[in-house]
């Protein structure tokens, strides 16, 4: 934390390590010198004798040991920010995200018309269309709403001042202005993380929805009149896909509208910025939210409505032209079954090349 070091460290150039040097190099005098009574020798059993001596450096030791205590009381006021140096952003926040649910593994079922418990397929629809590319294991808004307003809570506490840039302790200053800058840049990276996450998967989503419409409203234009040719017959397949996909998509996608707009209301709550060059910078989510809503009401109606009655009757005369294709199809299934059972080559006494060359042929 303090650079360099209060105490002792392996490099040996923390202050208590420079004291202790100092402290030495008075003491290496008395080896230095010769001694002038004997010419021989030096004075260090007398400067061992010195009681004065050992006094001054048992004070500078209290005086010391003083300052480590007063530098823990300092650091003390960075405790609840400890995680910000102590834990890395992108494993703290997969490790959020894992404490959620995700529906995609979830068994979702509905009721039938006999009241018995069957499997409900339309969630597997709407997620392949809709949440395309969007994280869906993760907690809830308020797991979010809460991890949010803690970590502005601490990027305000270094912001407003309560943390001292500078303190004098004892003949030590402490100029913590390094740190707090850095830890003011990594709370706002933090925060950053959350509302990001957010906001890309909500913007990911609206546009799975946009493009949802926009693909039905397309498809479902200018629907085959007839079902004759087999580009017609294309067509019509196109179609039916549309109309199939707004039924088994459309609840379950108006079902995400209202967990959308709880987000957008969360980021408008934190104040969460949009990235520049972001398409959707200037408009307004909750907007685009009941547009899209709107939008998805309106082209699902007109898919199962005037579109679905219109391609009804190809669909039933289609329907009745795969059932006698089909008929059709075991008929010639039971025939072929027939004559292979009756000319396979085990029915013939006698065998050569020739003879298996014709079944074959035959078969």
């Amino acid at each position: 934390m303090f650079d360099p070091s209060i105490g002792c460290n392996a490099r040996q150039n923390g202050i208590r390590d420079i004291l202790q040097k100092i402290v030495n190099d008075f003491i290496s005098l008395s080896i230095q010198m010769p001694r002038l009574d004997t010419n021989s020798g030096d004075y260090l059993v007398e400067i061992k004798d010195q009681f004065q001596l050992f006094g001054a450096m048992q004070i500078i030791s209290n005086h010391f040991q003083d300052i480590e205590v007063a530098t823990g009381e300092f650091l003390s006021q960075y405790e609840s920010k400890s995680f910000l140096w102590e834990e890395t952003l992108e494993e703290s926040f997969q490790a959020f995200l894992e404490t959620g649910v995700d529906p995609r593994e979830q068994k979702h079922t509905r009721e039938n018309d006999d009241g018995e418990e069957e499997e409900d397929e339309t969630f597997a629809w709407m997620a392949e269309k809709v949440l395309d590319g969007v994280q869906t294991k993760k907690p809830g808004l308020d797991a979010f709403d809460e991890k949010i307003t803690f970590l502005i809570k601490i990027r305000d506490e270094i912001q407003q001042a309560s943390l001292k840039p500078t303190v004098d302790i004892g003949w030590l200053r402490v100029n913590a202005t390094p740190l707090i800058k850095e830890l003011e840049k990594t709370a706002t990276e933090w925060i950053t993380a959350y509302t990001g996450f957010l906001l890309d998967n909500t913007t990911r989503e609206i546009r799975n929805i946009e493009k949802f419409i926009s693909d039905v409203e397309n498809g479902i234009q200018k629907p085959p009149t007839s079902a004759t040719t087999a580009k017609e017959k294309e067509r019509l397949s196109e179609v039916m896909t549309h109309l199939r996909d707004v039924k088994m998509i459309k609840d379950r996608a108006l079902g995400e509208i209202e967990p959308m707009k709880e987000a957008v209301m969360l980021l408008k709550k934190h104040q969460a910025s949009m990235p520049a060059g972001t398409k959707m910078m200037e408009e307004d989510f909750l907007v685009t939210l009941e547009n899209a809503k709107t939008n998805l009401i309106e082209v699902s109606e007109r898919a199962l409505g005037p579109t679905k009655e219109a391609i009804l009757p190809l669909q039933t005369a289609e329907a009745k032209d795969i059932k006698e294709r089909l008929r059709h199809f075991v008929v010639k299934v039971a025939e072929y079954r027939y004559e292979f059972q009756t000319s396979c080559p085990y029915h013939i006494s006698k065998s050569s090349p020739e003879i298996i060359s014709d079944a074959y042929m035959k078969i």
